[in-house]
C-alpha cells in the first residue's frame, strides 16, 4: 500500500518521537523530515545563541520542514509541534494526514529531557541553559494531549519496547482513502 500524505509524529520532548519516526519511517519506506535535522544544520551553519535565537531557529526549522514536505508525495514528519500553532501548517499542506502520538507521562519525559540536555550524544546546538526547568515549565505544565488535526491517531506508549511492525499496521489501516 502506497501511503499519500504525511505521518505526523508528535509528542513531548523527550518522549521517544525521533526514535519513533526513523524506525517508522524505515518500516514504511518514506523519508523522515525532522525539525531537529533541520535546526541542528542551522546551528552548524548559522551558529548558536541564546535562547530567543534557538527559538527563532527552531520556528525557521519548521517552516523549511514544512517547505520540504511541500514538495514530496509522502514523508514521516517529526518534530515537538505545538498545539494550537502545528496544526494549521499541517493541514496547509493539503495532503492527508495520520498523527501518530507518543505516549508518555510528563515526568518520565522531563526526566529524560534533563539526561539528554547532559548527553555528549546530543548536538552542541542544543545548549543546557536553554533546556532548565524554568525553560520548559510552558510544556511540562499543559496537558499532553494529540494534536487537533481532525485525523486518525495512532497513540503509542513510548514507556515500554515499540512494536514498529505493529504500529506501521496500525497507520495504513487508519490511513485516509
Amino acid at each position: 500500500m502506497d501511503l499519500d500524505g504525511f505521518v505526523v509524529v508528535a509528542g513531548l520532548p523527550a518522549s521517544g518521537k525521533t526514535t519513533l519516526a526513523r524506525a517508522l519511517a524505515f518500516e514504511l519506506d518514506l523519508p523522515l523530515i525532522s525539525k531537529d535535522t533541520v535546526k541542528e544544520a542551522l546551528f552548524d551553519s548559522l551558529g548558536t545563541g541564546d535562547l530567543e535565537w534557538s527559538q527563532r531557529l527552531g520556528r525557521a526549522a519548521h517552516m523549511v520542514m514544512y517547505s520540504i514536505a511541500k514538495e514530496v508525495r509522502s514523508a514521516v514528519l517529526e518534530s515537538h509541534f505545538w498545539r494550537g500553532v502545528a496544526e494549521d501548517d499541517l493541514r496547509a499542506l493539503g495532503r492527508p494526514l495520520v498523527q501518530v502520538y507518543c505516549r508518555c507521562p510528563t515526568e518520565i519525559a522531563a526526566d529524560r529531557y534533563r539526561r539528554r540536555a547532559l548527553s555528549s550524544d546530543r548536538h552542541k546546538g542544543h545548549l543546557g541553559e536553554h533546556q532548565t526547568d524554568e525553560v520548559t515549565r510552558s510544556w511540562r505544565e499543559a496537558e499532553a494531549q494529540p494534536l487537533a488535526l481532525h485525523a486518525p491517531v495512532v497513540e503509542v506508549l513510548t514507556t515500554e519496547p515499540v512494536d514498529i511492525a505493529a504500529v506501521a499496521s496500525s497507520i495504513r489501516s487508519v490511513w485516509p482513502s
